[in-house]
């Protein structure tokens, strides 16, 4: 994938020399509705961070769309993985379950959740993408605040398959 397709959002909004955001390795995923323990897989070369809430009108018209596109994703080495708006872990993790989200979910972690999502702007959904030592590489957020996950989303599924220049 080009950086350089995905980093002028980032430069526009100040954010393109964000120190790294480390991604931590206990994540979930879930197994038939059962949360189950995961990792991230050794083939992710990059992370895309899908912001939304189970609230969320927009999240809920997007989830299926990202649903759709997440085994291309992942042919391209990219893993999905969810951060919660919500208030709470038990609305989040319903989000996740009647979304049937098929990638990971961060865990109910306050911490690293901050972390994470001072990554992404106020507008849900959102996406960014992060290298996998947690330097951000991109984001479906604009300098007035509004997210276009849509357009991030194809932006990763035309870009060169990684590793390829």
């Amino acid at each position: 994938m080009r950086a350089s397709r995905l980093l002028p959002p980032l430069v526009a909004a100040g954010i393109a020399a964000a120190a790294p955001v480390p991604l931590g390795n206990g994540f979930h995923r879930l197994d038939h509705g059962r949360v189950t323990r995961a990792a991230l897989p050794d083939e992710a070369r990059t992370v895309a961070v899908y912001y939304g809430a189970s609230w969320c009108g927009p999240c809920r018209v997007f989830v299926p769309e990202l649903a759709a596109a997440y085994p291309h994703l992942r042919a391209r080495g990219i893993e999905v993985v969810f951060v919660s708006d919500d208030a709470s872990c038990a609305a989040a993790l319903d989000y996740a379950r009647t979304s049937r989200m098929p990638w990971l979910l961060l865990p109910c972690d306050h911490e690293r959740r901050r972390r994470l999502r001072a990554l992404g702007g106020a507008a849900l959904p959102g996406l960014v993408t992060l290298d996998r030592t947690g330097r951000l590489t991109g984001t479906s957020w604009h300098p007035d605040g509004s997210s276009a996950p849509r357009r991030m989303l194809k932006a990763l599924l035309s870009a060169q398959p990684l590793g390829q220049s």
